[in-house]
């Protein structure tokens, strides 16, 4: 039998790539003619020195004739040719194939064309889709873990801090009585001239506790150290909570007794029972005006006697210190006019001392009776007492399978000198 080598049906003609210019389809057609006719011309030869024989398939060893062969080359030629649907559309079905073969050719690959009936799709891996490819884009984990920032009041800062060994804080006040007199020479001399008095105050501390607790796988297989995220926010915690009680707290079973919660009145230093603070009344009952709230700022900044006055801040919200600094006089002058930003006037004088924001101060606007504006030496005025820092127990056995962080830290506080700070009230008088 004859066998027709493929490699000799190769060197007779090739399929050349052309440049980006030439059209993909009209190379294909080309070349196809051109193994057409070498094929054509081969048969030729063939049948007339092997008529009637048979060559055999390589694959499968079965028998096909050369007409067969010649039938299946014109098959290819036509499907590479083939027309579109209708005489109407074939144009715009030729365009569609020739960008889609140009793709082919050009790249190996294409992409699906909806309008070429699915000849030249190809099924690509995507990210849009996760049994596709999907399931491998992963996000970018930040492994910090960032806390919100919250209020913190500035008392902490601001007043006297006392490390205690014991359970309860005391120290003494000396109230001072005038009892020197002028004596001549031979003047009798009193024999028994007025003292000193003593007043104790005494400070005694409370707990305050957090057990956030996290199980042991999650300690052990998180990415992030979940230990000192549960401790850090307990801290916080702490933080933000002894702060609204050294503000306003009232002081049961030895916890912090707030500024706020003491008493006030309009009398002066040395006139008014001691533990009351003064006031400075705003000059209107429920809702002062600018010329109110200035002429009380200035009020209360005379009211607070020089030995104080060294180490002397305005505490306030921010909502007050928003309405102080809009107040202007008749030539636009401001009161209060920080310079360079207006944020929370922090590090600006106003009337000539520094302003520290509370955001647990009351407002303006909480009418009669309100305490909005505190000024005057809180390092003298208030005195907070911490019996140890924070401390922290790492418990493993109570439940089993989870660890608790046992935290807790002892802390208490007080006023201390009632002519220290001084408060303007929403009052008339």
């Amino acid at each position: 039998m004859l066998n027709v080598s493929k490699n000799a049906l190769r060197s007779s003609v090739a399929i050349t790539r052309k440049d980006d210019d030439d059209d993909p389809v009209a190379v294909v057609t080309k070349s196809l003619d051109d193994l057409q006719k070498a094929i054509d011309e081969r048969l030729s030869k063939v049948e007339e020195k092997t008529a009637g024989l048979k060559v055999e398939k390589k694959d499968d060893g079965d028998p096909v004739d050369l007409k067969t062969l010649s039938d299946r080359l014109t098959e290819v030629e036509k499907k590479a040719n083939r027309p579109g649907g209708g005489a109407s559309d074939a144009d715009e079905q030729a365009a569609i194939e020739r960008k889609a073969l140009s793709s082919l050719l050009r790249s190996g690959a294409s992409s699906p064309i909806e309008d070429a009936g699915g000849i030249f799709e190809s099924k690509a891996a995507s990210s849009d889709s996760d049994p596709g490819g999907g399931y491998f884009v992963l996000p970018t984990v930040d492994l910090t873990i960032r806390t919100l920032m919250t209020d913190m009041s500035p008392l902490r800062g601001l007043a006297e801090v006392v490390t205690v060994s014991s359970d309860t804080y005391e120290r003494f006040y000396s109230m001072s009585t005038r009892g020197a007199q002028w004596v001549s020479e031979r003047d009798a001399r009193p024999q028994d001239t007025a003292r000193p008095e003593l007043i104790k105050h005494s400070y005694a501390v409370s707990e305050l506790y957090a057990a956030p607790a996290a199980t042991r796988h999650l300690l052990d297989d998180a990415a992030t150290d979940i230990a000192s995220w549960l401790i850090n926010n307990a801290t916080l915690d702490f933080a933000e909570t002894e702060g609204e009680a050294f503000l306003s707290g009232a002081g049961n079973d030895g916890t912090p007794r707030g500024l706020l919660d003491y008493g006030t009145t309009n009398e002066k230093d040395f006139t008014r029972a001691w533990g009351v603070h003064q006031y400075i009344p705003a000059g209107h009952a429920s809702a002062p005006t600018d010329a109110n709230l200035v002429t009380a700022c200035i009020g209360i900044v005379a009211a607070l006697r020089k030995p104080y006055k060294g180490n002397a801040n305005w505490l306030m919200n921010s909502t007050t210190a928003a309405r102080l600094m809009g107040i202007e006089d008749g030539n636009g002058r401001r009161l209060w006019a920080p310079t360079g930003n207006l944020i929370e006037g922090v590090e600006h004088p106003l009337l000539g001392y520094r302003v520290e924001i509370d955001e647990g101060m009351p407002d303006l606007s909480d009418g009669a009776g309100a305490h909005p504006i505190a000024f005057g030496d809180f390092r003298q005025g208030y005195v907070i007492v911490d019996r140890q820092g924070v401390r922290i127990n790492r418990d493993e056995l109570t439940v089993k399978g989870r660890v608790i962080f046992d935290t807790y830290k002892r802390v208490g506080g007080g006023a201390g000198d009632f002519n220290a700070v001084k408060f303007i009230k929403i009052a008339a008088s």
